[in-house]
């Protein structure tokens, strides 16, 4: 008995002198720079193909998307004065954690880079039996390695254009384009289980396809059939086997009269 004793009065005289008893928080030393020494452009200019970025840059932008309406599903768009990132953060209700307007820092250094219907994208490295290029950063902690946000929130601008006027450089931009009418047989944004893309034509015969998910809280809505404007986001895909320009929007608001 009095061994027994002697070896727990020991082991916690051990466990005292390590400081195990203390549940102090951990503290983690950044020692990584997040002031942006890039472009996004300079993303755009530096990385054609998908590829794992090695170098050592940090870009700055602005959320454009909200996954609040359920049209946008764990992504997120930032974009600066000179172009767009996609972020594939792979969780759900990222509006309450990054707002639209928040202005973001992203690491890009060990990311892994593609484009996809125009716009480039970040995520992690895929498993080597994965046939994506990027894959989802579906943990906080992951996520916190590289994006931080700052708390500047400003509300993005949209940039006006015509339907006529759109080119691949605007893939990823926030824009609105006016003068729109639907030119589509259906009756609601989306039917079904799988996206739907309705097309709009303006007064100069230019169309776009209106890009709607299932899920989104709008999609059962019907469409509008008098002239409006919409904002969203700008894709360049592939719809019934032809490439066209695509726009997504947040919400329902994305369209105004």
């Amino acid at each position: 008995m009095r061994a027994l004793s002697y070896i727990l009065l020991l082991a916690t005289m051990l466990f005292a002198g390590c400081d195990y008893d203390r549940f102090d928080p951990i503290e983690i030393r950044d020692e990584v720079e997040w002031t942006p020494n890039a472009e996004l452009s300079d993303v755009r200019h530096s990385f054609g193909t998908a590829t794992t970025i090695r170098e050592n840059m940090v870009v700055a932008g602005r959320v454009t998307t909200s996954d609040e309406g359920g049209n946008f599903y764990r992504t997120l768009v930032i974009e600066d004065a000179t172009g767009t990132l996609e972020l594939m953060i792979g969780m759900d209700y990222l509006y309450r954690t990054y707002p639209v307007g928040s202005q973001l820092y992203v690491r890009l250094q060990g990311l892994a880079i593609d484009q996809y219907n125009g716009v480039l994208r970040v995520g992690l490295q895929p498993e080597t039996w994965d046939y994506r290029t990027t894959a989802y950063m579906s943990h906080q902690a992951v996520v916190d390695r590289y994006v931080r946000r700052s708390n500047s929130v400003v509300a993005p601008v949209p940039e006006r254009v015509a339907a006529g006027e759109l080119t691949k450089r605007l893939c990823g931009r926030l824009i609105t384009i006016g003068g729109l009418r639907a030119d589509d047989e259906a009756t609601t944004w989306a039917e079904g289980h799988y996206t739907s893309y309705r097309k709009f034509r303006d007064a100069l015969g230019d169309s776009i396809y209106v890009q709607t998910s299932p899920y989104a809280g709008f999609a059962a809505q019907e469409l509008p059939r008098d002239e409006v404007a919409i904002t969203g986001v700008l894709y360049f895909g592939s719809v019934g086997g032809r490439e066209t320009f695509i726009i997504k929007m947040c919400d329902e608001k994305g369209v105004t009269r």
